[in-house]
C-alpha cells in the first residue's frame, strides 16, 4: 500500500484537530475572563511532525484539550510538502486559496508506505488512525514499478511474492531468486512474532508483561526466541546473500 507522505501528515493532521474540536474544542477565552488573552489548554504539543499529531490526536481522542505549536509554515516536520513559484520562491500552503498553474509541488519525506489499507496491520500509524476512530480513504496499489541501474528503461509488474522473483530472474539470474528464496526462509519465522504484536502495546517498564506477554504469548515468545537476532545489525554477508543485484536492491529499499 502507498500513498504520498504529505497526504498521510495532513490527513493525520486534520483527523488530529477535528478530534481536538469535537472531543474538547481549544479556544481562547473571552476577552472579559481570558488574562492577557492567554487561551487555556490541558495539553501542548511541541511540533506538528508525524509524531507531534499523533500524540495530539491520541490526547484529543480522550477529550482533552490540546494545542499543537509549530514553528515552520507548514505541518509535517521531515514529511511536509511546499510550493514553489516560477521564481524559485517559496508560496505557504496557507497563502493558496484556489489551484495555481504557476506553482510546483514537492513532498519531502518518504512517499511508500505500507499496511495502512489492511484492517490488521504492524504499521504503528495504522494503530494511531484506529484508536483515534478516523481514516482517510486508503489507495491499495497493485503494482509496482522502479528505475534500477540494471533497469534504466524501468519495469512495471503486479505486486506478489511471484512476480518478484520474476525480477530477479530477469536482472539478476537464478542466483538472485536462490538468494532470495533463502533470505526469505530465514526472516519470516522472525517477522511472524514481530507483525503480532501493536508497537503501541511496548513500553520500557514492567507493565510490558501486562500490555505484551499476557495478550500476545505466542508473538511474544518469539520475539525472546529472536531477540539476539533483532537487536544486530543486518549484515547481508552473515546471510549469505552474494548476488550483486539482489544486494543493491535491499540497499535501495
Amino acid at each position: 500500500m502507498m500513498k504520498s507522505s504529505a497526504v498521510l501528515i495532513l490527513s493525520l493532521g486534520a483527523a488530529s484537530w477535528r478530534r481536538a474540536s469535537s472531543f474538547a474544542p481549544a479556544r481562547l477565552a473571552p476577552k472579559s475572563t481570558a488574562k492577557n488573552g492567554e487561551e487555556e489548554v490541558d495539553c501542548i504539543v511541541i511540533g506538528s511532525g508525524i509524531g507531534g499529531l499523533s500524540c495530539a490526536g491520541l490526547l484529543a481522542a480522550t477529550g482533552r484539550k490540546v494545542k499543537v505549536l509549530e514553528k515552520h509554515y507548514e505541518i509535517g516536520g521531515c514529511a511536509h510538502e511546499f510550493y514553489m513559484d516560477i521564481n524559485g520562491r517559496t508560496v505557504p500552503s496557507s497563502a493558496i486559496k484556489e489551484p495555481r498553474d504557476d506553482l510546483f509541488h514537492f513532498e519531502a519525506g518518504p512517499s511508500l508506505y505500507s499496511g495502512l489499507s489492511d484492517e490488521r496491520s504492524p504499521n504503528p500509524l495504522k494503530h494511531i488512525y484506529q484508536m483515534i476512530e478516523e481514516e482517510p480513504e486508503w489507495i491499495t496499489y497493485d503494482q509496482w514499478g522502479a528505475f534500477l541501474p540494471e533497469a534504466p528503461e524501468g519495469y512495471q509488474l503486479s505486486i506478489g511474492a511471484e512476480n518478484f522473483e520474476k525480477i530477479l530472474l530477469t536482472y539478476g539470474g537464478e542466483e538472485a531468486v536462490e538468494d532470495w528464496r533463502m533470505l526469505a526462509k530465514t526472516l519470516r519465522p522472525m517477522s511472524s512474532g514481530i507483525k503480532g504484536i501493536p508497537h503501541t502495546a511496548i513500553r520500557s517498564d514492567a507493565g510490558i508483561l501486562l500490555t505484551v506477554a499476557l495478550k500476545y504469548p505466542k508473538s511474544f515468545m518469539n520475539v525472546l526466541r529472536y531477540g539476539e537476532a533483532f537487536s544486530e545489525s543486518f549484515n547481508l554477508d552473515d546471510l549469505g546473500l552474494k548476488n550483486d543485484f539482489l544486494r543493491n536492491y535491499l540497499d535501495m529499499l
